[in-house]
């Protein structure tokens, strides 16, 4: 009979500790663990806040590995694990409470990354078949002990999946009051949950000025830049820029960090009253992770004698509070 061990971000579970519906229990495990006999680890995603379609099309690599033995009498013992013998785990008890449990599993990745030397035990992918309901990986005769699990960092067009490194025992048990039976279970299911990070992308306005009337003085252009997301019918992208000219030539404006995904819309707003648009006022693109896409307007001299310059208020919103501030020019460059 297989059962499940949940994994919530840093929280680390081994046979000392079990998950119950009232938190966690620090019950000590029962004795006689079959020290010859083989076990195996199902890797399971925990439920997510977010749509795990979109982890969909990945494989999820995943690494164990050994960082002690288990006796009979369920101590563990890292005589023949030299590089671990410094996290403490044959000192743990019934006490040992979840955050020293992550604490040392943050320890024994750190010695992994350090010793490039040190191999893991095994590995698997994490995947979630087409026409599957969840992910799932499986390893098969793993002796048993103590394990490092380290899946690695994954990403899509849009996010990126990481985990938290923890440790799990084979064989491990389930005792808690609400399940009395102490009974070692060497067939092991563990959650992975993934902490999702969205992507960003730049934004190039590429503006070229190809007549100017320099009795005129400053221009200012300004621009609209909105974005949305598919099935998201709220704006996740706002905001207001500008390009400020004197003289004809090229120049641009860079809009940072936008989410990657937004399909964007950039309107010309203000053109100044001597200044007509060439080009389409209005223009789409798609934000890309880690690229800068660009749009394109061309404007010239209508013979008309208005001036056109102005300020630009731009609000922004930090740490729940909103900041406001005048930009006259957020040109960054010339061509």
């Amino acid at each position: 009979m297989k059962k499940r061990i949940k994994t919530a971000g840093a929280l680390t579970l081994a046979a000392i500790t079990v998950l119950s519906a009232a938190g966690l229990s620090n019950v000590y495990g029962a004795l006689g663990v079959e020290t010859d006999r083989k076990c195996s680890l199902t890797f399971t995603l925990d439920e997510t806040e977010f749509d795990d379609d979109e982890l969909r099309d990945l494989e999820i690599p995943v690494k164990v590995y050994k960082v002690a033995d288990i006796t009979e009498e369920a101590q563990y013992d890292t005589t023949g694990y030299a590089d671990f013998a410094g996290l403490g785990l044959e000192n743990v008890s019934s006490t040992t409470s979840a955050e020293e449990w992550a604490q040392m599993a943050e320890d024994a990745m750190k010695i992994v990354k350090a010793k490039e030397e040190i191999a893991s035990t095994a590995d698997v992918k994490v995947t979630k078949p087409e026409g599957a309901t969840e992910f799932t990986g499986v390893i098969n005769n793993l002796e048993t002990g103590m394990y490092l699990v380290q899946a690695e960092t994954v990403q899509t067009s849009e996010y990126t999946y990481d985990f938290t490194p923890y440790l799990v025992s084979l064989p491990n048990n389930y005792y808690s009051k609400e399940n009395p039976n102490d009974t070692w279970e060497y067939d092991v299911t563990t959650g992975m949950k993934p902490q999702q990070t969205q992507r960003y992308g730049d934004l190039e306005i590429v503006k070229d000025l190809t007549e100017y009337n320099a009795s005129l003085k400053d221009v200012l252009f300004v621009f609209r830049v909105e974005g949305t997301k598919e099935g998201n019918p709220d704006l996740v992208y706002s905001d207001v820029v500008s390009v400020n000219f004197n003289q004809a030539g090229k120049k641009s404006v860079v809009v940072k960090h936008i989410p990657a995904g937004t399909k964007v819309t950039v309107e010309e707003v203000y053109e100044g009253g001597s200044y007509s648009c060439t080009s389409d006022k209005v223009l789409n693109t798609t934000i890309f992770a880690d690229e800068q896409v660009k749009v394109e307007y061309s404007n010239t001299y209508n013979g008309k004698l208005i001036p056109g310059s102005g300020i630009v208020n731009h609000f922004e919103k930090e740490d729940g509070n909103w900041a406001w501030k005048q930009w006259s020019d957020n040109t960054v460059n010339e061509q």
